[in-house]
């Protein structure tokens, strides 16, 4: 089912629409990003203050019959088939964006973050023997380990992607739940959400595919698009397999049920379980959608090599209000980058580097820890150059990214490069 939404002129909003996207970023105005109806006239004003002009989800809005109609079609007091399933749980409701600010350099929250990196790979990995010997779930396990990715991400968001980019030689099925725990954790601190939101929100993203473990393996190592039917339905199934095995624990809550159950849904209606549409899809489980597609397309599966995160942004931009919320995905690109810490670089100068830190400001112009010289071979003192700072090379020609490379391109291996960033 697709969404159908209206470009509206704020000046015509009436209340009972419902607001799915704005002219702006959401993270730039006090209103939730996961949208809104509007309920007054107190509303409408402040949209007129913000905007010119929003995006009105058709389906979702639902108009007094004495007020004229402007460009809302009559379909918008329709219920929507997802309207026939049980309430969505998981939304959050409005909240303040969180202003975070890094407080701890990079090198020393690497120093301090890797030992726990470790610590929650034996932790997933003890999750996921449990499920297979049909043993209960240790959700504080989760939990904690969880944490310790909030708790690095709020003070130094590279340290952990730096972390998580050391990943070629694990098993993807854990290492996929932490990279995606700390992608989340880095998305969300990005949109502000309050830290008790973040806490959930990675631990979802670390959950989610925790039903995975109970599926037979010839399922789990072909692409969906070549499976039978039957092993389609199977292999949808571990949403349900996720939800039985969570539901189970103590102390767990919508917020992260929310994300597991509805991960898999999509911003058009295309995903599942449920085919929720736009913004009826609780704001978690769309930023774990991004995630969760992000880093299974960034990295080696049985049966697909990884692309580059320049090829894999490029397919999310493509997917912008199909698969994905077009502001989401937007936000989740400011969030790490067009090249994530981790990438390995080529320069403009034919010097190959790899990116050590984000500079927020000018995402194009992160610091590169250049590695390797024109002719490809690698230097005895490694330097790193902010392009933020540096704008030309010795020649005086500009300098710039010319491309990004695969993992393990030029040998270049990230575990022996010592990161120095302020």
């Amino acid at each position: 089912m697709a969404v159908k939404v209206e470009k509206i002129a704020t000046p015509d909003l009436q209340v009972g629409m419902f607001v799915s996207q704005l002219d702006r970023p959401w993270i730039e105005t006090p209103f939730p990003l996961q949208g809104f109806p509007i309920r007054s006239q107190d509303d409408i004003e402040k949209l007129r203050v913000w905007c010119k002009f929003v995006y009105i989800d058709v389906r979702r809005s639902v108009l007094n019959p004495a007020l004229p109609p402007h460009a809302v079609s009559n379909r918008a007091a329709r219920p929507t088939v997802a309207a026939a399933h049980a309430p969505v749980r998981g939304n959050l409701g409005k909240f303040t964006p969180m202003r975070y600010s890094t407080s701890q350099p990079l090198k020393r929250e690497v120093a301090t973050a890797a030992p726990y990196h470790r610590e929650i790979s034996r932790a997933m990995l003890h999750l996921i023997g449990q499920v297979r010997e049909s043993k209960a779930l240790s959700f504080p396990v989760a939990k904690k380990a969880a944490a310790v990715v909030v708790q690095s991400v709020v003070r130094n968001p590279d340290a952990m992607v730096w972390l998580a980019r050391l990943k070629d030689k694990d098993s993807y099925g854990y290492s996929h739940s932490v990279r995606a725990s700390i992608l989340a954790a880095v998305f969300g601190r990005h949109i502000g959400l309050p830290e008790d939101v973040l806490q959930n929100l990675a631990t979802g993203a670390l959950l989610m595919d925790i039903g995975m473990a109970r599926l037979p393996r010839e399922v789990l190592i072909r692409p969906e698009a070549s499976l039978g039917r039957e092993q389609q339905a199977e292999l949808r199934q571990h949403v349900r397999h996720s939800l039985d095995i969570l539901e189970r624990c103590d102390g767990i809550n919508d917020q992260i049920l929310g994300l597991v159950q509805y991960h898999h849904e999509r911003h058009d209606g295309s995903g599942y379980p449920h085919g929720l549409v736009g913004t009826q899809i609780p704001l978690l489980a769309r930023v774990a959608g991004i995630v969760d597609t992000y880093d299974a397309i960034t990295s080696p599966r049985p049966f697909a090599e990884a692309v580059t995160s320049t090829e894999a942004v490029s397919m999310l931009y493509d997917q912008r209000d199909k698969a994905f919320q077009s502001a989401l995905v937007e936000q989740f690109i400011q969030a790490i980058g067009v090249y994530p810490t981790g990438t390995v670089v080529e320069l403009s100068n034919k010097e190959v580097g790899v990116v050590i830190a984000q500079n927020p400001t000018r995402r194009l112009r992160p610091q590169v820890m250049v590695v390797l010289d024109q002719d490809k071979r690698q230097l005895s003192m490694p330097r790193v150059v902010n392009l933020l700072e540096i704008e030309r090379d010795d020649s005086g020609h500009p300098l710039t990214i010319a491309g990004c490379l695969k993992a393990g391109a030029h040998n270049v291996d990230l575990a022996r490069i010592q990161v120095n960033a302020a």
